[in-house]
């Protein structure tokens, strides 16, 4: 299957590794032009650069997708840069170490829910009124199969997963009407 992007603008979030970073990449070789967030401003810039150099355009802007000034910002950043938002792919997460349940401290755990729920909860906030102006939009969040089933000792990772499936059913039927589609990706692997 082929996908032509060229004049779309997709943006990443988590976009500084592995499937964030493959999904930039992704975007950009079929034309879209990508905005790359994560924390790790270094490793982003790399991402964003390995763009470039394929012949792609791509901004990358650190962020912390549990904040809503920084969220508000980088949506902010995009339409600046490229005019529209048509792509947002919310694929960053934290949290505790693998650990049973009575010994997670508090503070990871939230974070953990900051990263998954609340950060893709702020990502939709503010994608979603861009892509509106835009025409329309896609919006996929990234869960996983532990988001609909218990694994031992990943007490804040399932329940995130978990929130996350929800916000997304929840955002899907909010915007089914006004051509916005929202989904979930939940890989079979945690």
């Amino acid at each position: 299957m082929s996908w032509q992007f060229d004049g779309r603008v997709a943006l990443v979030a988590g976009a500084s590794k592995g499937i964030g970073a493959a999904t930039a990449k992704a975007f950009a070789a079929a034309g879209a032009a990508v905005v790359l967030a994560a924390r790790d401003a270094g490793r982003l810039e790399q991402v964003a650069a390995e763009i470039r150099a394929d012949g792609g355009r791509a901004l990358a802007v650190q962020a912390d997708v549990g904040d809503v000034a920084s969220q508000q910002a980088l949506v902010a950043r995009a339409l600046e840069a490229f005019g529209r938002l048509d792509f947002a792919f919310n694929n960053a997460t934290d949290g505790p170490r693998p650990a049973p349940l009575h010994e997670i401290d508090p503070e990871q755990f939230d974070l953990g829910i900051r990263t998954n729920v609340r950060g893709t909860f702020l990502g939709m906030k503010f994608q979603v009124p861009a892509m509106l102006a835009s025409g329309g939009g896609a919006i996929v969040n990234m869960a996983s199969l532990a988001g609909v089933q218990g694994v031992a000792n990943l007490g804040a990772y399932v329940a995130g997963k978990a929130g996350i499936i929800g916000l997304t059913r929840v955002a899907a039927l909010d915007y089914a009407d006004q051509n916005i589609r929202v989904n979930v990706v939940a890989p079979g692997t945690i």
